[in-house]
């Protein structure tokens, strides 16, 4: 798939997603964070780990951050939030499940920098759908990576991954076992993720993008 790069500040960038219109992807280094266009409104998907990469890439493209209107977390390990102040107006959404992962012992190491912004944020459920901006967003809940951890699919064709899996030849494989922190749950929820119809493209914050879900997860749809 081609990518249209917009302008560019060092390593600091922001590309438009080529046969996506409205999807763009920044980059902070080592991972990304997504926004996707709705009307006037953007949607965005985790938030980076450089606030300051983030606001330059954002000005780069003439992005508003006011014109955020949510940000949906995968989960607050602290390179996914460091952007969150970035978006003053913006609602926070998590999975319920990663707010009782905040509130445990276990989730404030991983979660320390969300957790000193002190920001109010919703919660939803396994498999529940929230509409923003026009835009149906449902929450899967894929535990592994952490206890807390979401995908969430966007319109029923997107699916925005975080740290649930990386991309790898195409394929979608087990993410670092350094940072997971239970590889058996974690395939789990990937066997979850294949079984899902009509989805177009996943996008994970670290390794890219594939337009071929079913590539990408014919593995573990092999082992249901």
């Amino acid at each position: 798939m081609r990518i249209e790069k917009g302008r560019e500040k060092g390593y600091n960038d922001i590309h438009n997603i080529g046969r996506m219109p409205g999807l763009f992807a920044v980059n902070n280094k080592f991972v990304n964070l997504y926004l996707f266009k709705s009307g006037d409104q953007y949607i965005v998907f985790d938030a980076g780990g450089d606030e300051k990469a983030t606001l330059s890439a954002l000005d780069g493209f003439g992005i508003d951050a006011r014109d955020v209107a949510a940000v949906f977390l995968t989960h607050t390990d602290y390179d996914h939030v460091v952007a969150v102040p970035l978006f003053p107006t913006a609602e926070i959404y998590m999975a319920e499940s990663n707010g009782a992962f905040l509130s445990e012992k276990a989730g404030r190491d991983r979660s320390k920098a969300f957790l000193d912004m002190d920001k109010e944020y919703k919660t939803l459920n396994d498999s529940e759908t929230t509409t923003v901006a026009g835009v149906e967003i449902k929450c899967i809940y894929t535990p592994g990576h952490t206890a807390g951890s979401a995908c969430y699919l966007v319109n029923g064709n997107y699916l925005f991954t975080g740290d649930n899996l990386k991309l790898k030849d195409g394929k979608a494989v087990l993410f670092n076992d350094v940072f997971n922190m239970d590889n058996d749950t974690q395939k789990q929820s990937l066997r979850k993720l294949s079984e899902l119809s009509g989805v177009e493209a996943v996008f994970t914050m670290h390794t890219g993008f594939t337009t071929d879900f079913k590539a990408a997860f014919v593995e573990w749809a092999e082992e249901n």
